[in-house]
């Protein structure tokens, strides 16, 4: 079954890539929720659950499912909602059924997001080289005046298969530390930085050297080798930014974006200052000209509650506190860094709201817990034992 759970895996950011709150789930998308759910009902009956393996966290999990029960069963428009909490509960199962499972089917299971992330980021250099000259062309016959779709065209950022640029910049970093292990994989590492480097995705990229200047800080290299690092970050990172800048399109410029985002956390803190305890349930949060606040932990705040959020960070400090004891293994080191740096870039985004790419971090979160870690600990002889 573990294999079969690694074809989902495979096939899950491109069944789901078009699947968002925006816009009503497409025929393969929904298709696929079902196929999620069914294989989640058979891992179940034949395989069963580890949940002795959860017990060290299992208070922020316990605390996390009835914040989203009460912010369902509180919420304005019922409909909605339940459209919505089905995503957040199949994120949150993927999690439970992988989060037991052992170091070795978890090694088997990651190389798997690497290769879609890999197809992804030959369609996204399909684009930018082929796919937006055809796309002028149908627009041309089409005889389409829409001034947001002649934008958009005319930016040449790479977005395709996901909504907007930012996303797939965030969904690309989010996978990209995995590529440094093992060395077999650091093959994909070039195509998803040079897609990367086409979404032009500045939230992308500051998540990415956020991240990877912490690490790189904390361990011991050279004086020399950190600065340099550092200036090849903050290198790319103002490139970008002044790539960015030289828009003529003011609505394009990366002061504009800064700005809307502004006024969409100003407009959504008014709502969580009306509906503080229970939110206004999921997917029922709609600001002035956005579906999304762009800061998915004010969004989750807003829609489902004070108690939501706080046992969301609560569950995962206590995995990120966990997976530190394993930081050493290449695998954890790379989980590690892509799951922080989704949550950094859901600061300014939100994609946490999109399942082609949350279920991948919910994942991505469950091959880092290590639950053979947790349930040791050291006897007198010094050898390991199961509590």
């Amino acid at each position: 079954m573990v294999s079969l759970l690694g074809i989902l895996i495979f096939l899950l950011p491109l069944a789901l890539s078009s699947s968002s709150s925006v816009e009503p789930d497409t025929l393969s998308s929904s298709l696929y929720f079902v196929l999620l759910l069914v294989f989640s009902a058979l891992w179940i009956m034949f395989k069963g659950l580890s949940l002795e393996k959860l017990r060290p966290i299992k208070y922020p999990l316990f605390f996390f499912v009835c914040s989203l029960t009460l912010a369902m069963v509180f919420s304005i428009k019922q409909s909605q909602n339940l459209l919505e909490i089905c995503k957040y509960a199949m994120g949150f199962i993927l999690f439970i059924l992988i989060a037991p499972l052992s170091e070795e089917e978890k090694k088997s299971l990651a190389p798997k997001i690497v290769l879609t992330a890999l197809f992804i980021s030959f369609l996204a250099i399909y684009q930018y080289f082929f796919g937006f000259p055809l796309l002028l062309n149908y627009i041309r016959e089409a005889k389409i005046v829409d001034p947001f779709v002649l934008e958009k065209i005319a930016e040449r950022r790479v977005f395709f298969p996901f909504p907007t640029p930012a996303v797939l910049g965030g969904y690309l970093a989010m996978i990209l530390p995995l590529t440094f292990s093992p060395q077999k994989r650091i093959l994909s590492l070039l195509p998803l930085a040079f897609a990367l480097l086409l979404t032009r995705s500045l939230g992308a990229f500051l998540s990415l050297a956020i991240v990877f200047s912490v690490f790189f800080l904390t361990q011991p290299h050279s004086g020399l080798k950190k600065t340099l690092v550092l200036l090849a970050l903050g290198t790319i990172l103002g490139g970008m930014f002044i790539l960015r800048a030289g828009s003529p399109r003011q609505n394009l410029l990366p002061f504009f974006s800064m700005a809307s985002r502004l006024h969409y956390w100003k407009e959504t803190w008014e709502i969580i200052r009306a509906h503080p305890l229970i939110g206004v349930g999921f997917g029922n949060l709609s600001l002035w000209d956005s579906r999304y606040t762009h800061n998915s932990f004010l969004q989750l705040w807003a829609e489902a509650g004070i108690a939501t959020i706080v046992s969301f960070l609560w569950l995962i400090a206590a995995i990120l506190k966990n997976s530190w004891k394993s930081f050493g293994r290449k695998l954890a080191t790379g989980l590690f860094a892509g799951v922080c740096i989704f949550l950094i870039h859901n600061l300014m985004d939100f994609s946490f709201f999109l399942p082609g790419v949350s279920f991948i971090w919910w994942i991505m979160l469950g091959l880092l817990y290590f639950p053979t870690l947790q349930g040791e600990k050291k006897t007198s002889s010094g050898n390991p034992a199961k509590v």
